[in-house]
């Protein structure tokens, strides 16, 4: 082989290389807008029972929560192939960490989200922050990667397009020998107040 094949074999190694390269960062692109851009179901969210003689108060401390949290999530992953995640509620927000994949490469996320009262007594995070590595993700990629491709409960609803994610405390408590409902969230003091009512038999 004369050195002007093996230029031509060089260069079309390289020519071949890039547009590999290039079907990638299309398929990522795509794989990107299909996420963010995936259609919505709108959860309805389960009405609170109403408050009785049998309701009492429960207050918890930012480690209590963190502390209930971390052992729910750990028992629904125990048995799961899927990506593991972990929440974590703060001074300031309620943070979402865990992994997503990216140009077929696992990236860290942490997802900042700030913990709001419904009327109903559930929990909205609204996402407003969101850190992987040097990468610049959108948020609604990485909820649309969440819904997914992680094991969720089915009383969290994620709506990637409102960048929201729905923690639906009546719905979960439901058929439980007692209901829960959200009182009162107040990071900064590290305060959660709930409502526990206890149904009455008619």
């Amino acid at each position: 082989m004369n050195m002007e094949d093996k230029i031509k074999k060089q260069y079309n190694g390289w020519k071949a290389a890039f547009w590999v390269l290039v079907i990638v960062l299309i398929g990522s692109l795509l794989a990107i807008m299909h996420l963010a851009s995936a259609p919505v179901k709108t959860p309805t969210e389960t009405a609170a029972p109403k408050a009785s003689d049998t309701s009492l108060e429960l207050v918890l401390n930012q480690k209590q929560v963190n502390a209930l949290a971390n052992s729910y999530i750990k028992r629904i992953q125990k048995k799961s192939k899927k990506p593991q995640y972990r929440f974590i509620v703060g001074n300031q927000y309620a943070t979402v960490i865990g992994h997503a994949k990216f140009l077929g490469v696992n990236v860290q996320y942490s997802m900042n989200c700030i913990p709001v009262k419904t009327s109903e007594g559930n929990i909205l995070l609204k996402a407003k922050g969101l850190a992987v590595g040097r990468l610049n993700l959108p948020i609604g990629f990485v909820m649309g990667y969440i819904k997914k491709n992680y094991q969720l409960p089915d009383w969290v609803y994620i709506n990637q397009k409102k960048k929201t994610i729905l923690l639906d405390l009546n719905k979960y408590t439901k058929n439980k020998a007692v209901h829960a409902q959200a009182d009162e969230i107040n990071l900064a003091d590290g305060q959660f107040k709930f409502l526990i009512t206890v149904p009455q038999d008619n």
